[in-house]
């Protein structure tokens, strides 16, 4: 995060009544709010205000828990940016089962090894992101890759013979979803890359 852009943000919340407390790489504010309703609108305000080019993550707890709100957002914005999401607002309920996996190191070096066939090969890892991004809408994701059918039906029984779980069964997307996320949560950097972010506490 440049410090042009936090200076900017500081002076653009501060029409939400948002405080800019300190940074550690991401802009990190408390914003007053009654009720988690409130904190979510304040984050959809600040998303709004920087156009959408910015990853939001809004904690509603209470000052004296101020700590705890920092882990659960930076834990969120870990998980949406090792998924590749676009720019918006998220809570812990978007990312749960992937956070979750993050906080235990023997689960998520499992699930890495268990995805690396696929991350190594990029037509395999480009295929898997597409359907995820298309909800595991074969046809969606297909378009979206410039692919006839028949390719990325290959593609996906390819995956699933390399990690012995299916991409067109929700379990299985689901626990492929989970792996790409802890891979690049522990670091890869060929995976993972590095993003801006923004964290909201209220």
């Amino acid at each position: 995060m440049s410090p042009g852009f936090a200076a900017a943000a500081a002076s653009a919340w501060a029409a939400f009544g948002i405080q800019a407390i300190g940074q550690t790489g991401h802009v990190l504010d408390a914003a007053p709010a009654e009720d988690p309703q409130r904190a979510l609108w304040l984050a959809l305000k600040i998303r709004e205000a920087h156009r959408d080019r910015v990853w939001v993550s809004v904690a509603w707890r209470p000052r004296e828990d101020l700590a705890g709100a920092v882990r659960e957002v930076e834990d969120v914005l870990k998980a949406v940016c090792a998924l590749k999401r676009r720019p918006g607002v998220y809570r812990l309920d978007d990312v749960a089962v992937e956070c979750a996996v993050a906080n235990s190191p023997e689960v998520s070096r499992h699930l890495a090894k268990l995805i690396l066939p696929v991350v190594t090969q990029p037509d395999l890892l480009k295929t898997l992101e597409a359907l995820i991004a298309a909800d595991g809408n074969r046809a969606r994701a297909a378009s979206e890759l410039i692919i006839h059918r028949s390719t990325i039906d290959y593609r996906l029984r390819r995956i699933e013979y390399l990690t012995g779980h299916s991409p067109t069964q929700v379990r299985g997307l689901q626990t492929l979803c989970t792996a790409l996320a802890a891979y690049a949560m522990l670091g890869v950097p060929e995976y993972a890359g590095s993003r801006g972010s923004v964290e909201v506490q209220a």
